[in-house]
């Protein structure tokens, strides 16, 4: 019983992931008839500090990556 019950959950998940795919596919082709929007300050300022915490993040991991390696730090 309970391997009926993973298979029908397998199968709904190929379902579901099949589903949402062709949502982001439906999505993206209807956004390439759009024009591409003119930021304002707001949004001009949050993808400004989205990419600046993406920068630090990365260099935070960095530099704890390599203080953790014993032959370097």
């Amino acid at each position: 019983m309970l391997v009926a019950i993973v298979l029908v959950a397998e199968a709904l998940v190929v379902v579901w992931f099949t589903v949402f795919c062709s949502m982001l596919m439906s999505m993206y082709l209807d956004s390439r008839k759009m024009q591409l929007p003119r930021l304002d300050v707001a949004g001009r300022t949050l993808i400004g500090s989205a990419k600046l915490a993406f920068i630090t993040g990365i260099l935070a991991l960095v530099v704890l990556t390599i203080t953790e390696i014993p032959s370097i730090g």
